[in-house]
């Protein structure tokens, strides 16, 4: 068992993912009550308010288990536990946005609001080759995938209130990397767009897709290429690729 971040940086959990043997899927498994109650209570002394974010509580019981770990300190100091309906990118801007307005000293009451409301400007849109990862996460029925694969369907994938689902199928890798593009062009003026995948390194698709959304957004001054994360990662496989947007707009 590997802790992400910890143990694995994101590009070794890519090479351990694109290099298990035939028929072999990652598990993966939320921080412990445990390990959020140390957490929490190493932070007593320094603070009377903590803000607990994380990813989406569709797609992990991360939330789940901080939001018990949280009842252990009631009355001794406010945790709020926030459910990010998001994942990668999405909840990479929420971080960043939620600590510079720590940092500048605003409420935690107004940090929660307003962090509520940046929720509804974070959109992800991901295509997935590799059937048996979604099936092994749990997005497609064992029977679904493997019709899918004879059939060679590519499923266009949106987060759907927090919930990673398959909104539409498409027959060839160049007609999903051109339906990314798409979604990506029904926001006009993005202020974040980053390319997802399981690993940093460029390679085929990512370069069409980049030059595709450049093509698109010429006023961005940069679109990066982010790892989508383990969460992701478990249910797109090595060979998926995704856009991730951040609309701005209501909020921090």
């Amino acid at each position: 068992m590997f802790q992400e971040g910890v143990d694995l940086n994101d590009d070794d959990l890519a090479l351990r993912i694109m290099h298990i043997s035939p028929h072999q899927y990652p598990i993966i498994s939320p921080p412990k009550v445990e390990d959020f109650s140390e957490t929490y209570r190493s932070l007593l002394n320094e603070a009377s308010d903590i803000i607990s974010l994380h990813v989406s509580s569709r797609l992990s019981d991360t939330v789940q288990n901080a939001r018990i770990a949280a009842d252990e300190f009631r009355g001794r100091c406010n945790i709020t536990v926030l459910d990010s309906q998001t994942v990668a990118l999405g909840l990479n801007v929420l971080v960043r946005k939620i600590t510079t307005h720590a940092w500048n000293g605003t409420s935690a009451e107004d940090i929660v609001r307003k962090t509520r409301g940046m929720l509804k400007h974070i959109y992800g849109a991901f295509v997935a080759e590799d059937l048996q990862y979604m099936a092994h996460s749990g997005c497609l029925r064992p029977a679904q995938a493997t019709l899918g694969k004879m059939l060679g369907v590519i499923p266009f994938l949106t987060i759907e209130e927090g919930e990673i689902v398959a909104i539409e199928k498409v027959r060839s890798q160049e007609r999903a990397l051109e339906k990314l593009a798409e979604f990506a062009a029904e926001f006009e003026h993005p202020e974040e767009l980053a390319i997802v995948q399981m690993t940093s390194a460029p390679n085929e698709k990512t370069t069409s897709l980049m030059s595709m959304l450049r093509m698109m957004f010429p006023r961005l001054n940069d679109i990066p290429l982010r790892n989508c994360g383990a969460t992701v990662g478990s249910i797109i496989g090595p060979s998926g690729i995704g856009v991730m947007i951040y609309e701005g707009g209501d909020g921090l």
